[in-house]
């Protein structure tokens, strides 16, 4: 039998480019849900317990959110998404490994196995660079540019997906810019931050004395981007009984002040964003399906920022270069290796905390992999075997921090888990002082 082959991507600088992936699916083998399968594409598969997961598992054992397949540089990459039992391969826990075809892998009692399905299909992509202040160096920043990009000069309303802080409303900037109506305003109505008995004077305004308190006319949003584009970021937020007013309004392309007689006409170009899974809210009866249907004419999904490794230290010398923050190589190399569970939006904060305190990155980005105290000593870079000295005692803290979370704060279960007798891991837990909620299990 031949060796496992990994699933591997293939890009071609042809023209603005493609990414050509093998073609893959899912199996599980073993477990509640032996026999279920899913393909593998050009979005990221969420794997969990949890009722929106990409393949859902009914097994006691795997999380909610438990691991997630994306595209990387070179094939598809299982992620662990700090689960409770683990991603597990060949009896070892991995937090992130390429798939190869036949790859059996366990997430708590259920066994997943990779096969090729020996065919290939084809992503497009733009060259690596900008799209306005969107930063595309990856694959999966290149492939969602390339869907921005033929969307910008259509007039088509647009749902941008992604997790919080991920650029959402700097791409529905640059669909702006970049489009037909890059001359008119753009506006924003956050869906979210709006108490739900002011949603209806925010988006179509409102008359003088409509309501008490009102002494003028004022313009809603809807009227403030006339021939320009409204961006409703976070829609998922919507209230459910405001939800019809929105779709008649994008529909119907006109809207009526409150406490007006007429309508009057709007030409407004609707971009919306969210960070849930707006199919799992219709299905749960949140969120109008008629209005997710109307709002998802074309879906942009923005990855998050520990999908897109190449682009971190792109981002982070533009930030360094907007507040005048210094980025030694040494510094880039810690950026590019931490998890940035705040995306985007985290990266920026973390320049401009630099910006304020260059030399205190243990405190800015306590979790980064090597850990800042190992890389620095201050703003110093450390001598080679101090540094060695320290990544050494982080990542062992770290380790019995994860053993002990992992075995429910039984010090014998996580000594076993650390395939170490009880009384090493018993010392190294003094040595580190970690506390302990159950010493004795």
């Amino acid at each position: 039998m031949s060796a496992p082959r990994p699933l591997s991507t293939h890009v071609e600088e042809i023209g603005p480019g493609r990414l050509e992936i093998d073609a893959a699916e899912l199996r599980v083998v073993g477990g509640p849900d032996k026999g279920a399968r899913v393909a593998l594409g050009s979005e990221t598969l969420t794997i969990g317990c949890a009722g929106d997961s990409g393949l859902v598992l009914h097994d006691p054992t795997v999380s909610a959110r438990h691991a997630e397949v994306a595209i990387g540089a070179r094939g598809y990459v299982i992620h662990d998404l700090g689960s409770k039992n683990g991603v597990v391969l060949n009896g070892w826990p991995v937090e992130r490994v390429p798939l190869c075809d036949r790859m059996q892998l366990r997430l708590g009692r259920t066994t997943l196995q990779v096969r090729a399905l020996g065919s290939r299909h084809a992503i497009p992509l733009v060259r690596p660079g900008q799209f306005g202040p969107l930063v595309a160096h990856s694959v999966k920043m290149r492939a969602a540019v390339a869907m921005l990009e033929q969307l910008a000069m259509s007039d088509v309303t647009v749902l941008l997906e992604g997790e919080t802080g991920a650029g959402k409303e700097v791409a529905a900037q640059a669909l702006h810019g970049f489009g037909a109506r890059s001359r008119g305003p753009f506006c924003v109505f956050d869906c979210g931050a709006v108490a739900p008995s002011l949603i209806a004077a925010e988006l179509f305004g409102h008359e003088r004395g409509a309501f008490s308190g009102a002494e003028a006319d004022r313009a809603g949003v809807f009227e403030q981007a006339e021939g320009g584009t409204l961006f409703c970021d976070e829609i998922g937020e919507l209230p459910l009984d405001a939800q019809p007013m929105l779709l008649r309004a994008i529909d119907a392309k006109t809207i009526r002040r409150l406490g007006a007689s007429r309508e009057r006409h709007c030409d407004v170009r609707v971009v919306a964003a969210t960070h849930r899974n707006l199919e799992e809210e219709v299905r749960g009866g949140r969120f109008r399906k008629d209005l997710y249907y109307r709002m998802a004419v074309a879906r942009v999904r923005l990855p998050p920022l520990r999908e897109r490794a190449e682009d971190i230290a792109v981002l982070a010398r533009n930030f360094a270069v907007e507040l005048g923050v210094p980025l030694p190589p040494e510094l880039l190399a810690v950026l590019s290796s931490y998890g940035w569970p705040g995306n985007v939006r985290e990266l920026r904060n973390v320049i401009a905390r630099l910006a304020a305190q260059p030399s205190n990155l243990s405190e800015i980005l306590p979790g980064a992999s090597g850990g800042g105290d190992a890389l620095f000593d201050g703003a110093k870079l450390r001598p080679l075997t101090e540094a060695r000295g320290h990544a050494s005692d982080d990542f062992e803290r770290r380790y019995l921090t994860e053993a002990l979370a992992r075995a429910g704060g039984s010090v014998s279960g996580a000594a076993e888990l650390a395939g170490v007798s009880r009384q090493l891991f018993t010392k190294l837990v003094a040595k580190h002082q970690l506390r302990l909620k159950d010493r004795d299990a």
